[in-house]
This record gives C-alpha cells, structure tokens and sequence, in this order.
C-alpha cells in the first residue's frame, strides 16, 4: 500500500525501534488499555515544539480515530494472536502465512490511523530553540491529558515503562529526568 511520507510515522517506526520501547508500549496497551498511536502521537506533538494539547484537540482526537482503531487495528490484533496458538488442527505453516499477512495489514491500519491522527490537529512546528526538556515535558503532559480522558492512573512499573518509552523517544534525556517527568502520571 502506498501512504503518504508523514514525519509522524518516521518518528513512530524510530522510536518504537528503540531498545526495550516495543515491550513497554505492549505492556502499558494491555494493562490499561492505551492506544500505542495515540501516546506516539502525544510524544511526537512536543517532540516537534507542538506543544500541550487543549480538551477541544484531544476530542478532535478521539474522533478522529477511536472507531478506526477499535473496529479495524483492534480487531486485526485480536485475529492475529488468534492465529498465533488458537486452530491446532491448521497446519502450522499455513496458519504463519496467514497471520503475516494479517500482520501486514494491522501495520497498514495503523499506517493509516496515524495519518488519522496527524490530520486531526492543526499545528505548527516550533524552531529548535525549546530544550529536551521544554519538548519532553509538553509530550508526557500530553500523554497525561489522554490518560485523563481514558480515566486511567498509573501505578510505579507502568511509570518506569512510560519514562522508559518517554527517554527513548527525547535522546539527550537523562533517565533521572525521564523518570521525574513521567511521576506525573501517577
């Protein structure tokens, strides 16, 4: 499928990449039922000096993709861990070729929803003049905000996997400060 080039996606592939950032994002989507795309999303927003989001952006959001990531990527997930272990009477071989291409069609649906997503607030880009910190910090308080809406509270180990995620996505964030900005999920 041909997408558009999106800075967003880039972003997203690179630091999902990242050591240790896919088990995380794993842990914090089926602890707590967080939209993986829209925490990249919130993170990409202060990487790129967008700044903190207001209650109208994170609505237009919301609409933008809730539906779409419920009745397709979610939906797409749930056949491709079935197919994982589930129909032992389906040769083994077979069964792998199909949840490959089911696969490749999750990554392609969450292609899209991050297009979505992109679409869905209408900001510009900062200079290079705000720190790691500054950029760091609007992405965590953006997140935060989505966290709020979705009504949940983060515990310590989901906040070590946040600030784990929130350090590799701001290279040049010690990990101390990664952990700081992070506690205010808690």
């Amino acid at each position: 499928m041909d997408f558009p080039d999106h800075p967003f996606w880039e972003f997203s592939l690179q630091v999902y990449g990242r050591d240790g950032v896919g088990a995380a994002c794993i842990h914090l989507q089926e602890h707590h039922g967080v939209d993986v795309n829209v925490m990249l999303f919130c993170l990409w927003l202060g990487e790129t000096g967008r700044g903190v989001l207001d209650a109208e952006e994170l609505a237009s959001i919301k609409a933008a993709t809730e539906r779409w990531n419920q009745e397709v990527v979610q939906s797409l997930r749930g056949v491709r861990q079935i197919l994982k272990d589930g129909f032992p009477d389906v040769p083994h071989g077979l069964r792998e070729s199909l949840r490959g291409k089911v696969l490749a069609a999750e990554l392609d649906s969450e292609h899209l929803q991050q297009l979505l997503l992109a679409a869905s607030v209408d900001r510009q880009a900062a200079g290079g003049a705000l720190t790691v910190e500054h950029r760091a910090g609007d992405g965590s308080r953006n997140f935060d905000l989505y966290l709020d809406a979705l009504g949940v509270a983060f515990g310590p180990a989901d906040t070590v996997h946040f600030a784990h995620i929130l350090g590799q996505a701001f290279p040049g964030l010690t990990p101390e400060r990664a952990l700081d900005l992070a506690e205010v999920l808690m």
